[in-house]
């Protein structure tokens, strides 16, 4: 009787700690270059399982958008930081607050996306952001559908049509500028585990960047981001 008693408790157990969780957030406003663009519109299934979570529809079920996990250094008490691919990529960041009520989206080039939790709209049943597939292939691409997109992420040159003689030609110019990597904070490297080392015995060891003591299996990698350089370069109309 006690062994019985176990086992359905153990399973209990496994199931409380991979419950899922899924929220609606609805898309609010998008800042760019300073600026917030409130004419906006549409949301996402967010699921939660465990220590990660990733864009879904409503029964929970992933949309092949990607899966982030929860970034325990970069977490406090005010915000929960996952980190990982979703639909903008593959180095996006998940800012959550305290309750979880206000989802930020922030990309690499320093664009934030604003979501806050409500009940979804009455017949909406998946994400309204979903990565394309290509053409002729089942993988999974970073194409953003066009009727989708707010805006343009990154912004292209484009050459005017000549003028006619007698008339000043106008053509946009565009300078390369510098950003701190919003994935490292500008490091070059970020905070990972080295699934190779194995301690059971809870001894840590003291890491000179953290200025603090760790697990034993505590390591810094190379930013995937920004491949170590700490900086992104970014193509910016000049006015």
């Amino acid at each position: 009787m006690t062994k019985r008693f176990f086992f359905l408790f153990l399973l209990l157990s496994i199931h409380v700690c991979y419950a899922q969780d899924v929220r609606y957030y609805k898309l609010t406003r998008i800042q760019q270059n300073g600026s917030a663009n409130r004419n906006v519109s549409g949301g996402q299934f967010i699921t939660f399982s465990g220590n990660l979570c990733f864009e879904s529809n409503n029964k929970g079920l992933s949309i092949g958008n990607g899966t982030l996990k929860k970034n325990n250094s970069y977490s406090n008490a005010q915000y929960t930081i996952y980190q990982g691919s979703s639909y903008w990529g593959n180095s996006t960041t998940f800012k959550f607050n305290a309750d979880k009520s206000v989802l930020n989206v922030v990309l690499n080039n320093g664009d934030i996306y604003v979501y806050n939790r409500t009940s979804p709209p009455t017949g909406v049943t998946t994400s309204s952001l979903i990565r394309k597939n290509r053409s002729g292939s089942g993988n999974i691409s970073n194409e953003y559908p066009p009727a989708q997109t707010p805006f343009m992420l990154q912004p292209s040159i484009q050459t005017q049509p000549s003028q006619p003689t007698g008339q000043s030609e106008t053509q946009p110019r565009y300078v390369e500028k510098t950003y701190i990597c919003t994935y490292c904070h500008g490091k070059g490297t970020v905070v990972d585990c080295d699934n190779s080392i194995v301690d059971y015995t809870g001894n840590k060891k003291y890491c000179n960047a953290c200025g603090q003591y760790v697990p034993m299996n505590h390591v810094h990698k190379r930013c995937p981001s920004c491949h170590g350089k700490g900086t992104y370069t970014k193509m910016e109309r000049a006015y």
